[in-house]
């Protein structure tokens, strides 16, 4: 196993030092929390029919959209501030017919779009375009009592995971039913595993790229460098230890594990990249994935975690250049329905 990067262990330290803790109010709705973790039984493809979307324009090679549509997931238990989606869908200029886009999901801490857009612009140079979703209880749909991106319950992280899951097979449906010919999926990190599970529920061929992604939050949260990160205090209270709520929220955050969901039907558009000295996202975890996907191809990227997503730049947008490639073009006339999810 290598050591992990200093610059994780760095950053892990003054994360802890200064970000206020996760989950200050404990572990939020019991009612909500068995719903969360009871996986998405009767899973019904999401349909989007009221996308409003600025006019386009120009900045460089990109024409840039901003968009914004109701959250189709779960509205009745999304704070009011997370129930409006909103996203940049930045396409190459000039690109003629309309492109392959990827839908890039934010990691954690990812508030904005300003990080994604330096792997959109380099997209965009070989012609496919991304749409870049803002989460649930992030930037602009945070709501007011969160302070940044530490969300206030164990809750509010599952709500989060499952509706930006939602969202995005939402997105990649709407995106084939404008006339977009292929359409994939990528995040870095809490991004990354929030791809792989959407993709896994999504019916229709998309290309996957999951990056830096752990098969659930879990081992994140309770065995990696931001583990001292949630409110143990809080959280142990009604347990009676420390050890017990340790326990408890991996037995929550598994629950979302996209091991829990069947493999994906055809793993070789499925293309994964993990840092090799990643202090935030345990190997064992990515491998997990890895293996439950049999078939998909593993890449590395030098570095650890945060390091990884700057060097790594060309090499992340070749994966997904390369999934893109093993998708077959599918264009749904407009207007279709979009075909119901799996039971």
């Amino acid at each position: 196993m290598n050591r992990m990067h200093w610059l994780d262990a760095l950053c892990a330290r003054w994360v802890v030092a200064r970000q206020p803790r996760f989950f200050e109010d404990g572990w939020g709705s019991s009612a909500l929390l068995e719903k969360l973790t009871r996986g998405p039984q009767g899973f019904a493809f999401p349909e989007l029919s009221d996308v409003r979307m600025s006019p386009p324009r120009r900045e460089g090679h990109l024409l840039v959209q901003e968009g914004r549509f109701p959250s189709p997931a779960a509205v009745g238990s999304l704070p009011a501030a997370c129930q409006e989606a909103r996203f940049q869908l930045l396409l190459p200029h000039g690109a003629g017919p309309l492109p392959p886009v990827c839908v890039f999901l934010a990691s954690s801490g990812d508030e904005g779009f300003g990080l994604r857009r330096f792997i959109a612009r380099k997209l965009a140079r070989s012609g496919v375009g991304a749409l870049l979703l803002e989460n649930p209880f992030y930037g602009s749909r945070r709501p007011p009592s969160q302070k940044g991106p530490a969300v206030r319950t164990v809750a509010d992280l599952l709500l989060m995971f499952r509706a930006t899951a939602v969202e995005a097979t939402a997105l990649l449906g709407w995106l084939l039913a404008r006339g977009h010919p292929k359409v994939g999926i990528c995040g870095y990190s809490m991004g990354g595993s929030i791809a792989a599970y959407a993709a896994a529920l999504f019916p229709l061929p998309v290309a996957v790229i999951p990056l830096a992604a752990a098969h659930a939050a879990a081992p994140v949260f309770t065995e990696g460098a931001l583990s001292a990160l949630p409110d143990w205090e809080t959280l142990g209270r009604p347990l009676g230890s420390t050890e017990a709520a340790r326990q408890r929220l991996h037995e929550l955050l598994s629950a979302a594990s996209t091991t829990v969901l069947p493999p994906l039907p055809h793993p070789k558009r499925a293309i994964f990249m993990a840092a090799r000295q990643d202090g935030f996202v345990p190997a064992a975890s990515t491998l997990r994935l890895l293996q439950h996907w049999r078939g998909a191809e593993m890449r590395y990227l030098s570095g650890g975690h945060l390091s990884a997503f700057v060097t790594g730049r060309g090499a992340i947008v070749r994966a997904i250049l390369d999934a893109f490639s093993r998708v077959e073009a599918l264009q749904l006339p407009p207007d279709d329905e979009p075909p119901p999810g799996p039971p």
